[in-house]
């Protein structure tokens, strides 16, 4: 059960809960509605920008040209544990390589910040998450 034990900031980490409220039914009397719904706990601070199917933005990805290739940057929270990849695209939206970024999960911020080598031609980048059962691509 969450809580938090002090009315100190400084000492006390931000805690946030959603409520889904179910799409408008109308019901006859004796009749049900049910939903199913899924929770997800991340790690987020104050900079939220977004919300995913991944998990949540905090600094929207940069890429930009370096000696060594394209550097990535961003700050992300994400819904389930596994791997994030880079997909490198022409302008035809053409996949031209799928790098590896590095093992994720939702207990710890995702502090993106690296260097890949990009094949001739590509002009765009999408992260996906996939997650530890090789499927879950977002």
């Amino acid at each position: 059960m969450p809580a938090l034990h002090s009315n100190n900031p400084e000492e006390t980490p931000y805690y946030m809960e959603a409520e889904i409220n179910s799409p408008m039914k109308n019901l006859e009397p004796g009749s049900s509605y049910t939903f199913d719904t899924s929770w997800f706990p991340v790690r987020a601070g104050k900079e939220l920008r977004a919300v995913t199917a991944a998990g949540v933005v905090e600094r929207s990805l940069t890429a930009s040209h370096s000696a060594d290739g394209v550097q990535l940057a961003g700050s992300f929270g994400v819904f389930f544990a596994g791997k994030l990849y880079a997909h490198l695209l022409d302008s035809n939206s053409k996949e031209r390589a799928v790098v590896e970024l590095q093992s994720v999960d939702p207990f710890r911020a995702v502090e993106l910040n690296k260097t890949i080598s990009v094949p001739p031609g590509s002009t765009r980048v999408s992260l996906h998450l996939n997650d530890d059962q090789g499927g879950r691509s977002r």
